[in-house]
């Protein structure tokens, strides 16, 4: 859906380096093999776990390098500092912002990003502030329009309304939803959309209201099936189970766990991903390529423990390099002439 322009307002913000705290470690998550085999064809199942972040961190995996897939990375509101793996460390908010990282400029990179609740502001490093919220506003920025990049947007659950710098205010909800904007039609911008935990129903601006989940259940779209468009999904904290509507079922994960569905491996799938903060340690589920093996030489089994194809051509003891070696079964090269189970004796 396209919204028409709104007024806004502008400002700017500052920065500052400190030093990382959490060491990145990588190992198998516990009860689980770290590599199985897949059924799909070409493919495997791989897992990883890795510790990024420490409890009280806020999971914030985006795009932040370019690359086409996710960075690790966490906000950690006591002292305002973001840690990205394989990236810079940097302070950039304050305790009680409300990290809101993403491309905002258009340039395929998320840029990172607070919401302070407490005076409305977004802080955005590299573009500037402006004030868009209040407290009680859940942020909720993502590419409404259609224009590859993020606008800034908050969902006001005292009234139901979303609230798109940029665009129009609209309508869409009630006070205890869960706002769960994604591109659900496959046209590049995301859509309203919201679920209802009390009636475990999705809400879609622009589609239909879909039963999919039950209360307390987390909504994580994303992507699964492959049909570029976003797949709804609930993952389930008591079970650690993620049913993904049109897909399968699948258990990664556990209570009080995060889940954070993208393409950490730079493949063309969506990754199972959750967050545990009681550890601080991501746990991955993704599909890795696989180079299938070669296939297996054309040998007649009467040959075991050499390679000699079947007829035709008829082939004499001349134009192969094997002497005694073992025959078996119909001799269809008659090796074995006296018929002693030994072929080309020398």
């Amino acid at each position: 859906m396209r919204f028409r322009s709104a007024a806004l307002g502008l400002a700017v913000a500052s920065l500052a380096a400190v030093s990382l705290t959490s060491t990145a470690q990588a190992g198998p998550v516990a009860g689980t093999a770290s590599t199985t085999a897949d059924a799909v064809a070409a493919t495997k199942v791989a897992t990883a776990a890795i510790r990024w972040g420490q409890n009280g961190d806020v999971a914030v995996p985006r795009q932040y390098v370019g690359d086409s897939k996710l960075e690790l990375a966490v906000f950690r509101p006591s002292n305002g500092t973001w840690y990205i793996r394989g990236g810079a460390t940097i302070k950039f908010g304050q305790a009680g912002d409300i990290p809101v990282a993403a491309d905002y400029t258009g340039d395929g990179r998320a840029e990172l990003a607070v919401f302070r609740p407490s005076n409305g502001y977004w802080y955005i490093r590299g573009v500037g502030q402006f004030v868009w919220g209040q407290a009680g506003d859940i942020p909720v920025a993502s590419n409404y329009v259609g224009d590859g990049r993020a606008e800034a947007a908050v969902f006001r659950p005292s009234l139901g309304r979303w609230f798109i710098r940029g665009a129009a205010q609209l309508a869409w909800g009630v006070s205890g939803d869960i706002p769960a904007p994604a591109d659900y039609v496959g046209d590049s911008h995301s859509d309203l959309a919201v679920f209802r935990p009390s009636l475990g129903r999705w809400f879609i601006r622009g589609g239909a209201q879909v039963a999919w989940g039950v209360n307390r259940d987390v909504p994580a779209p994303a992507n699964f099936v492959g049909t570029a468009k976003a797949d709804l999904t609930v993952f389930r904290p008591s079970t650690g189970a993620w049913f993904i509507r049109g897909g399968s079922t699948l258990t990664w994960g556990q209570n009080g766990d995060r889940a954070l569905p993208g393409n950490y491996a730079g493949t063309t799938a969506t990754d199972h991903a959750v967050w545990r903060p009681s550890n601080g340690t991501w746990y991955i589920r993704y599909q890795v390529p696989v180079t299938p093996p070669p296939p297996p030489p054309n040998c007649d089994p009467s040959y075991p423990g050499v390679c000699i194809p079947p007829p035709p051509p008829d082939l004499d003891c001349g134009d192969v390099p094997y002497r005694n070696f073992r025959v078996v079964g119909t001799d269809p090269h008659n090796f074995d002439g006296n018929n002693d189970g030994v072929g080309c004796e020398s």
